[in-house]
């Protein structure tokens, strides 16, 4: 099973509704969740499957412009890290493919706004930001769901021209300890600075 489908909204934080967070979170999480639970029966029955999901690079480098979509695929990043979790062990694998920027309709409708903006001709935009094309990720995505890609679970690979690259998952960094019982302003002010530079 490959969950693909995306929609997103592009504006500035403040102008994000709440139904409109609501449409993209939607679509972009809950729809990935909802074929996932509906493919999972017969997955199960049969002790094997692959479940790919599709995130996007908007979420780890906090892409402005597309709250919504951002925080939608971070949500299906850790629902393919949940599925891998709960799934792997019983002969499902569940991975997550960050494609590069994309030839898709949803591109498109970027393509002609940033054409709008700036004056350039399509064909510089598609040079400029690199734009693959679908057939690009294709391989990948049918190799994670074949017999030979069956024991490959938990990863997010991002492709973009002639790379693949794993992205890793949040780990921990340094950590500050706390001397008595509780944090005062002034430790934090003195020690949480050097933690978060």
């Amino acid at each position: 099973m490959i969950n693909n489908a995306a929609i997103e909204f592009r504006a500035p934080l403040e102008k994000h509704s709440a139904a409109t967070f609501e449409r993209v979170l939607s679509v972009n999480v809950t729809g990935s969740f909802n074929c996932m639970k509906a493919a999972m029966p017969l997955m199960l029955e049969q002790g094997a499957g692959a479940i790919v999901n599709t995130t996007s690079g908007a979420f780890w480098e906090g892409t402005e412009g597309v709250a919504a979509y951002s925080a939608s695929k971070a949500g299906a990043f850790s629902l393919t890290l949940s599925g891998h979790s709960e799934l792997a062990s019983r002969g499902i694998s569940c991975n997550c493919i960050a494609p590069g920027a994309t030839r898709t309709r949803m591109v498109d409708a970027w393509i002609s706004q940033l054409g709008a903006k700036t004056d350039q001709a399509e064909e510089e935009i598609l040079a400029e930001w690199g734009i693959q094309t679908a057939e690009n990720l294709a391989p990948l995505a049918v190799f994670l769901c074949s017999e030979a890609g069956s024991a490959i679970s938990g990863n997010v690979f991002e492709v973009w021209g002639d790379r693949i690259q794993r992205i890793a998952a949040p780990v921990r960094g340094e950590s500050i300890v706390r001397e008595g019982e509780t944090w005062t302003f002034a430790a934090l002010a003195e020690s949480l600075s050097r933690l978060a530079s």
